[in-house]
């Protein structure tokens, strides 16, 4: 026997079964990828975390970041969380004030009265948090 007979032959690989090899072993990694994030997602969903407790909304409040106040009330209604009572009159008070103001400049009365009313009763849940309330109508230059 002659020894070309006992190699094994190697037959080169159709460069179209290599491109699909790697195809399929992207698609396997990018489907990991995605089923690790919905996990991820669905995990931070069901534990609420998004949501704003009295501390974060404190914070807020003290380094004048209404809008974070407001952004925070308005996560914790999308969660069902009605607690801090105040904090969240205190956002509504500040959004109606910012409303107010705009729709007072522009001639729209009757606009403008119904955020008044929001302020008014927002003011009032609000308790001590008032002198809050004080300073966004000084930065909205509010006068009673």
């Amino acid at each position: 026997m002659s020894k070309d007979t006992n190699k094994k032959v190697k037959k080169k690989k159709d460069p179209v079964i290599i491109l699909l090899d790697i195809i399929i072993i992207v698609l396997i990694f990018a489907m990991i990828y995605v089923g690790a994030n919905a996990l991820l997602y669905r995990e931070i969903a069901d534990r609420k975390t998004f949501a704003q407790d009295a501390e974060s909304m404190s914070f807020d409040i003290q380094n004048g970041n209404y809008a974070g106040l407001i952004q925070g009330k308005y996560m914790n209604e999308f969660y069902g969380e009605t607690e801090p009572t105040g904090y969240h009159a205190l956002g509504d008070y500040v959004e109606a004030a910012f409303f107010y103001k705009v729709y007072d400049t522009k001639g729209y009365t009757e606009k403008a009265n119904k955020q008044k009313a929001i302020m008014d009763e927002s003011r009032v849940k609000m308790k001590e948090l008032t002198v809050f309330a004080d300073k966004a109508d000084k930065m909205f230059m509010i006068s009673e």
